[in-house]
């Protein structure tokens, strides 16, 4: 071997070694930093908002967040990676709370003690698919967290998997800030009960029985507080039942008549600076099965007495039938004649009333409303505003929902609405209107030069006249500035409808938004927003018909057309170059 051969092999060896030893050391010197990340997401997921920063560096006592999960080995191939990618977000808090998060990692799956415990606070295992070369199985798992603040009840994230990291932040931040903060705040909630129809309450009476009493039409509000982690406090605004003094929130669902008292206590707490969420309906329709097919629809109108509160401020709810060709399809329960045996089926209906509303209809900018992808506007109508009216008593409007450009009215009346009112051919349309309004400023008092209204008499039976009910006089008010949030439907929010869609959401957010929570709505902004196709009218369809069955057959064939001529001259050129080059 020649010198110049073993100098080489010498000489790279050492740099080999020496090589390997600066990556050993550059491992170890930087294995520990944090590395950094790169969010592509469209909508940011994985960039930690500044409110949940703000939460984070805020914590004074440490906050435990457990994570529970099957092992990696024993995972089924889709959730392998789920345990490190949660652990690295989780890291990433614990950094930006400088410790006041407390992670920490288990496995349940032979531990039979811990299991147990799990159990009892409502954490199972589930079933998860699993595809294993040629084998397809079912594993079960576990993967679950809790979030531990002190001696409050632990909150559970009974199940976490693969379509949980991008909305972990919102799943986990809020429920420690919700943990976290001092006084949890209180909404009252006023929702009428539906009464019960006077025929069906006849039959009842001429059979001796009792009719039922009336329904709940808004219970799922409350269950909507208590996830939020709100103390909801149902009221009837009465003297037995007002509005308590130290609530946050006051939440009015006008779906039925309000006494003048009633309206005097909603004015006098929003005066006093109590913010307000108010659903005002203006009428309601009823569906039935037509003989010849179809559906009959019956309009009724409601008076809930809100009507002079808000004009007193400058606020008006429409009265008229107002549709809308952005329309939901719901299902109504028919019963069919087949052979001569009687059965229920659901049949789709799908009226200009029944409004759809996405999210290139609502104001971005405002937090109640940002990233909501549609709402189902049931029934509702527009919520106009006198600007200069509202100026003369120091307030200001926010239009935060409006319709779409392609809507109209038609005169109110009550009973059988006409098919010609549901159909858009010769309507003039009336161009996007306001279908919710956030009103702030210092309100007025609309009772000002009235008397203080009485009480109703709770239980007047056997009374000709309802009889007032005694209480104390209300106390003066010192004038502080307020939030009034009026939308133009609060059939949307109703227990059957409230699921729909995104109503739920823009419920929450309000709440949120009022009731001084705005971090969360920064928060559950990040989530992934619901991306809907805006409604195509039949112009726009036979346009792109056109474009693509005849306009793109014909650019294919004039672009054909021009290059074989191209080419046809190019080989003319080509032949008579030859031709002159022979020549010479």
């Amino acid at each position: 071997m020649s010198a110049n051969r073993r100098n080489f092999r010498l000489t790279f060896a050492a740099a080999a070694v020496l090589l390997t030893a600066a990556c050993f050391l550059l491992i170890a010197v930087t294995g520990g930093l944090r590395g950094a990340r790169l969010d592509l997401t469209d909508d940011g997921l994985f960039t930690m908002s500044p409110a949940a920063v703000t939460i984070l560096q805020g914590l004074q006592v440490p906050v435990q967040v457990k994570l529970y999960i099957t092992p990696q080995d024993k995972m089924p191939t889709q959730l392998r990676n789920l345990e490190r990618d949660v652990t690295e977000q989780m890291r990433n808090f614990e950094q930006v709370s400088e410790g006041m998060i407390e992670f920490a990692v288990f496995n349940p799956q032979d531990d039979e003690a811990m299991q147990e415990a799990l159990a009892a606070k409502g954490i199972q295992p589930f079933q998860v698919q699993s595809v294993d070369k040629d084998e397809i199985g079912v594993k079960l798992v576990w993967s679950a967290m809790t979030i531990a603040y002190k001696d409050k009840p632990e909150e559970l994230l009974p199940r976490v998997l693969p379509g949980n990291l991008a909305t972990l932040e919102q799943d986990l931040i809020g429920p420690v800030h919700r943990l976290t903060r001092e006084r949890t705040p209180k909404v009252a909630v006023f929702g009428p009960r539906k009464d019960v129809d006077p025929q069906l309450a006849m039959m009842y009476l001429q059979q001796g029985m009792q009719p039922p009493a009336p329904a709940e039409q808004f219970a799922r509000i409350r269950e909507l507080l208590q996830q939020g982690h709100y103390e909801a406090v149902p009221v009837d605004i009465s003297a037995e039942s007002p509005i308590p003094d130290d609530v946050d929130l006051l939440i009015v669902m006008g779906m039925a008549r309000l006494e003048e008292r009633q309206v005097y206590e909603i004015n006098r707490a929003l005066r006093g600076g109590t913010p307000v969420v108010m659903a005002v309906q203006a009428h309601e329709y009823g569906y039935g099965p037509a003989q010849n097919g179809g559906w009959t629809v019956t309009a009724q109108g409601l008076d809930t007495g809100l009507e002079p509160l808000l004009a007193g401020f400058g606020v008006t709810v429409g009265e008229d039938h107002f549709l809308d060709e952005a329309m939901e399809t719901i299902d109504l329960p028919r019963e069919v004649n087949l052979g001569g045996l009687r059965m229920q089926t659901r049949e789709p209906v799908r009226l200009p009333i029944q409004i759809r509303v996405t999210e290139s209809q609502m104001q971005q900018d405002s937090p109640i409303v940002n990233r909501i992808g549609s709402l189902f506007y049931l029934w509702g109508t527009p919520v106009t505003v006198d600007r200069e009216a509202l100026a003369g008593h120091g307030l200001q409007a926010t239009d935060l929902i409006h319709s779409s450009g392609r809507n109209w009215t038609a005169p109110w009346s009550e009973g059988p609405v006409a098919g010609a009112v549901f159909q858009p051919t010769g309507k003039a349309m009336t161009g996007p209107q306001p279908l919710a309004v956030l009103i702030e400023g210092t309100f007025p008092d609309t009772f000002a030069d009235r008397v203080v209204p009485a009480w109703p008499a709770a239980d007047a039976a056997g009374a000709e006249e309802p009889l007032p009910a005694l209480g104390p006089e209300p106390g003066p008010v010192d004038p502080q500035p307020a939030r009034l949030l009026v939308v133009g439907s609060a059939k949307m929010f109703d227990d059957n409808i409230i699921a729909a869609p995104q109503n739920a959401l823009l419920l929450l957010n309000a709440i949120d938004y009022l009731a001084g929570s705005e971090e969360l709505l920064d928060i559950r902004a990040k989530a992934l927003t619901q991306r809907v196709i805006r409604p195509v009218s039949d112009r726009e369809k036979l346009a792109w018909r056109i474009v693509v069955v005849f306009l793109v057959p014909v650019i294919l064939t004039a672009y054909g057309l021009l290059r074989a001529a191209a080419r046809r001259r190019e080989a003319t050129h080509y032949r008579e170059t030859v031709r002159q080059a022979a020549g010479r």
